[in-house]
């Protein structure tokens, strides 16, 4: 008998032991993912792909990098709420990346999840949110018919603008960097009075770096040097310059040449991504914001592939909307 109880014993201590495994490895090496929630580039609606917006897991921490127009429909078809959601990293303020903030401020507001949602982005982020709680004002005086108000809205967020440079500290080994990148620049030069941000995000030795829209830019080149993953906008830029003059009869030839030069000059090409990739030595790239004509995205990917393929040697990623990519820890 006393055999057959130090045999069970022993059976119950080696399955505590194996069931104990994975909650140990997940302490040790915590997630680090990034889901493309929409991989549409520019302010033109697709039936392909939603408005730009992004994911960041990192451990037990949720975060939305950019929120274009359905960021709050596509965390639904991943089964994810808004109450799990404490922190918005906006790379600047173009409506196609923070068309679908009001969303994701007003509904979390309208639930009373718990905790102040932080939104971080570049100057002009606070007028951006104030006008939205703003509009929040009569639904918020409306209430919810129990004769008592709800909690203000205001009281639900809260805003802190960043600069090119800054390094956060977010606790746990979370950190992130910024860099003015180019896409606001004048004639080559910057824009003292807007500011587009890229953003690095690292947890302990593993890092991702994230353009948001930006041209050819040694700050963001410099940003992402040594980056386990790169995720990156691109454009198709004669493809879809042909597609706007088709489709625009009714724009202006001033209108016409302006889109022209600023696609040309403040979005990245094929060439140019390759040329960032292989001189800040990322582990891999992953490409998002397509600003190509509406359509099957397979039609430009031999094109782009093998334009990046002329100076990076490293994998590529063309992302899908709702895909998400882990960086496991290093061996």
């Amino acid at each position: 008998m006393m055999q057959v109880q130090r045999a069970m014993t022993s059976l119950a201590l080696t399955v505590a032991a194996m069931s104990a495994v994975p909650a140990l490895a997940a302490t040790t090496c915590p997630a680090l993912r990034w889901t493309t929630l929409g991989t549409a580039g520019g302010p033109v609606p697709t039936a392909e792909r939603s408005e730009p917006a992004n994911l960041l897991t990192i451990g037990e921490r949720r975060m939305l990098v950019d929120t274009g127009d359905g960021t709050v429909d596509q965390l639904a078809r991943i089964g994810l709420d808004l109450g799990a959601i404490d922190t918005v990293f906006i790379s600047h303020n173009h409506l196609d990346h923070t068309g679908g903030l009001a969303a994701v401020i007003g509904l979390r507001w309208m639930n009373q999840f718990p905790g102040v949602l932080t939104v971080y982005g570049p100057a002009g982020t606070r007028a951006v949110v104030e006008g939205i709680v703003a509009s929040l004002a009569t639904p918020g005086s409306i209430g919810f018919g129990l004769g008592t108000p709800p909690p203000r809205p205001a009281d639900s967020v809260r805003v802190i603008e960043l600069a090119g440079g800054q390094a956060l500290d977010l606790g746990q080994g979370v950190s992130v960097k910024t860099a003015a990148n180019s896409h606001f620049d004048l004639d080559g030069k910057p824009d003292a009075a807007n500011v587009s941000l890229s953003y690095r995000f690292a947890l302990g030795t593993r890092s991702i770096t994230y353009t948001g829209d930006t041209g050819p830019s040694a700050a963001v080149t410099a940003l992402a040097k040594g980056s386990d993953m790169f995720v990156t906008e691109i454009i198709a830029l004669d493809a879809l310059l042909g597609e706007i003059r088709q489709r625009r009869k009714d724009a202006s030839p001033e209108m016409l040449a302006g889109m022209e030069r600023h696609l040309s000059t403040h979005h990245l090409k094929p060439e140019a991504i390759g040329e960032i990739a292989a001189d800040a030595s990322v582990g891999r790239v992953v490409l998002t914001h397509f600003a190509v004509p509406p359509g099957p995205l397979p039609q430009f990917e031999p094109a782009i592939r093998s334009r990046i393929a002329a100076r990076y040697a490293g994998p590529v990623d063309l992302a899908r909307d709702l895909q998400s990519f882990d960086l496991g820890c290093r061996p």
